[in-house]
């Protein structure tokens, strides 16, 4: 269960509570355009685009789980955590997601990619906080 499922619902949980957030944050302060917890359907689905961004994102907290190796009775690679999140899931979004949706790399992309390296950055790290905070942890005393 810790190695699929706990992931999987950090990362959910990661994304409404961390990445969306960021995105909310970073507009009221009048820096960025999106909002978070954009309601608009993600086809085909219908599904709100913060539910469906929240899925992905899950998926997505599985493989760095892997990845990082978390575990535990490892340290938490806290910075690791940090640094995938805004470069894995901004480059899939920028170069795969977006290049899907129609939306090509161009011009000046370093607004957009800062965006998003802020909010997936956050998003990573929200990951393992509730990757942790759920963690079994063997009492050998």
């Amino acid at each position: 269960m810790q190695k699929i499922i706990l992931p999987f619902v950090s990362g959910f949980l990661a994304s409404l509570f961390f990445h969306e957030s960021t995105l909310a944050l970073l507009h009221a302060a009048g820096l960025i355009e999106t909002a978070g917890f954009s309601t608009a359907p993600f086809l085909p689905l219908g599904l709100p685009e913060f539910i469906a961004n929240a899925v992905w994102s899950a998926v997505w907290a599985v493989l760095m789980a892997w990845l990082l190796r978390v575990a535990p009775e490892r340290r938490a690679p806290w910075i690791q955590a940090f640094v995938f999140g805004g470069i894995a899931l901004t480059a899939a979004s920028v170069f795969v997601v977006d290049p899907l949706r129609g939306i090509w790399p161009s011009g000046n992309m370093l607004p957009r990619l800062a965006e998003g390296f802020a909010a997936n950055a956050m998003w990573g790290w929200g990951a393992l906080v509730f990757m942790r905070a759920f963690m079994a942890f063997d009492d050998e005393e």
